[in-house]
């Protein structure tokens, strides 16, 4: 009778570790695809019409779809960069909100940093686009 309690114990710590093991790595997958599209989207921030930047800001959506807050930010940001009536003071401080949101979202702190180091890339993109071969 001791080896089935034995037995079932052993079964049972093992389905355990496994399902602990499931949970924490769906946890850590979701945190790495997040991370990586806000490395993506100040990375690529830039060139503000770039495909890159761009890819980023269509990830958002699926990526943080756990977080009401950075939806609401990207919803702000979207209604303002295609309607007809753009205002740059609004764009950039809904810009600044969604990196903040998303910063937030991740755990990290941006309050050592000035809006203005958020919206201001360290070399930016000008002129024309390169011509494709």
């Amino acid at each position: 009778m001791d080896w089935l309690i034995v037995i079932a114990a052993a079964v049972i710590s093992g389905l355990l570790g496994v399902l602990i093991s499931l949970i924490y790595y769906q946890r850590h997958e979701r945190y790495q695809m997040k991370l990586k599209t806000l490395k993506d989207f100040a990375g690529y921030r830039y060139d503000l019409r770039g495909e890159n930047f761009t890819r980023a800001l269509n990830e958002i959506f699926i990526v943080f779809s756990d977080s009401t807050k950075v939806k609401e930010a990207l919803k702000k940001f979207h209604e303002k960069i295609v309607s007809p009536m753009r205002s740059d003071i609004l764009g950039n401080q809904y810009f600044v909100e969604l990196f903040k949101s998303m910063c937030e979202d991740l755990n990290i702190k941006t309050s050592d940093f000035t809006d203005t180091f958020l919206l201001t890339p360290f070399n930016v993109k000008g002129g024309a686009p390169p011509s494709k071969p």
